[in-house]
């Protein structure tokens, strides 16, 4: 058991021994890093509990049963995530990884590559099971068409087809068509667990189990609001005996101190590099590409978000370009903080990362309007309009935002900023953030935004 959990010995000893102890208790926190692991234990440990396998690891305390390739029918369907004792709900970074597990896929067409993709699709189609709607079905309109389609097609991808043959084509274009309607789904997976999702669960696990247990597995606890806390509180007290309650966290002090104290804590390490290149190289059949961490990750991070049609290092590139276009609006105006000035005219290695038209425009002294339209087109066209014309970007309007508001907290420590620079940073992010609001709550247009967020910025 947990031999697809790479990285992570101490933890796998930990559960190993609470399971062949039978000590394994029924509220517990898997907390560490993104992409560390979390989520592959907490399926893992779900499936060890379901086990079926007869001989003397039937028992639930035992440690030595379930392998991977088990083949009992409880291991078969949860290795498909497709156990009916199995919820998994809360936000999770289905754009990045369910193309990335497509480019597994297509890059190397066999049995494991075909379970990754399908248990990645299967992540997203378990926030809409119906049993986390019960009472609620009418939220479900939207996405249930959409979950059909996809279970409809996956029943197209034949894990054991031979590469090249007419099976494994015809299940690669499945795959694809797949990939393509999750980009639609994962537009209604909301951004934190809903109350009525927690009491709705609670209700599930007081049903009897179809098998052997029931598992509850909550991704980014710590984003829940104050109103699910206290609704998850109440499972938690008194845990039906059939259930296992996993909670998933990267920020365990954000959760509440009553939480806290109802689970058992498993840490999950931030992997070494030469871990991470083994998960790349094993998991995602990277071709031996040399790891490179993000900025606020590591590198198994940092290769999922690179999956993105609007990845964060275009991003960052729009958004330098876009503050470079203001704070020369601003400039022009006589209204620049002289700690800012390297705003407004950037060294040429800095201009690298503009779009050669703009960089041009730049180095012909053009007036900052100029600059500025051009900084929006070019923006308009990297997004497709900002997914406007193409949903796979729909998420390119928060990633530019974030972006831009990473280089101003960088501009905060330029050398030689004063007062007036400070209050100036201080209210290009209060439109950021207003900016983002607005989106968010009133569905406004992120093209007429980032237009109205460019003159603001640059003083207009």
């Amino acid at each position: 058991m947990f031999e697809n959990l790479l990285g992570q010995d101490e933890v796998i000893a930990q559960l190993r021994a609470d399971l062949s102890s039978a000590s394994m208790p029924k509220s517990i926190l898997f907390s560490g890093p993104c992409a560390s692991g979390k989520q592959t234990a907490a399926l893992e440990l779900a499936r060890v509990l379901s086990c079926q396998a007869g001989g003397p690891g039937n028992d639930a305390g035992t440690g030595d049963r379930a392998s991977w390739n088990c083949s009992c029918p409880a291991c078969a369907r949860h290795r498909l995530l497709a156990h009916p004792d199995l919820l998994l709900m809360g936000p999770r970074t289905f754009p990045e990884e369910i193309p990335a597990a497509l480019a597994v896929y297509g890059r190397a067409p066999a049995r494991a590559s075909a379970f990754f993709f399908l248990r990645a699709v299967r992540k997203l189609c378990k926030r809409f099971d119906p049993a986390l709607f019960e009472g609620e079905e009418s939220r479900l309109a939207k996405a249930a068409p959409l979950r059909r389609e996809i279970e409809e097609r996956i029943d197209l991808i034949h894990p054991d087809a031979l590469p090249g043959s007419p099976d494994a084509t015809a299940g690669l274009e499945a795959a694809r068509s797949v990939a393509d309607t999750a980009r639609k789904l994962e537009a209604f997976v909301p951004d934190t667990t809903p109350i009525f999702m927690i009491r709705a669960a609670g209700y599930w696990s007081r049903l009897a189990p179809s098998g052997l247990a029931k598992t509850i597995i909550i991704e980014a606890a710590d984003r829940m609001l104050e109103g699910s806390r206290n609704a998850l509180l109440n499972i938690l007290e008194e845990p039906p005996a059939s259930l296992e309650f996993i909670l998933l966290t990267p920020r365990r002090n954000a959760l509440m101190a009553t939480v806290l104290s109802r689970v058992r804590p498993y840490v999950f390490k931030a992997r070494s590099r030469d871990e991470e290149r083994l998960v790349l190289e094993r998991v995602f059949k990277s071709q031996g590409e040399e790891p490179r961490s993000s900025r606020h990750g590591g590198a198994i991070e940092a290769f999922l978000l690179a999956q993105r049609p609007f990845p964060p290092d275009q991003a960052r590139r729009r958004a330098r370009t876009f503050l470079f276009a203001a704070a020369a609006r601003r400039a022009r105006r006589g209204e620049l903080d002289p700690g800012l000035a390297v705003l407004a005219s950037p060294a040429q290695e800095e201009r690298a990362d503009f779009d050669p038209a703009i960089a041009a425009l730049a180095d012909s002294g053009a007036e900052p309007s100029e600059i500025g339209d051009a900084a929006l087109a070019t923006l308009a066209a990297d997004t497709k309009d900002f997914g406007a014309k193409d949903d796979a970007y729909s998420s390119s309007f928060p990633s530019f935002l974030a972006a831009l508001s990473e280089l101003l907290g960088e501009a905060l420590r330029l050398p030689g900023l004063g007062s007036d620079g400070l209050l100036l940073i201080e209210e290009w992010a209060r439109l950021i953030r207003e900016a983002k609001a607005q989106n968010e709550t009133l569905n406004r247009s992120p093209g007429l935004l980032v237009e109205s967020l460019l003159y603001a910025m640059g003083g207009a």
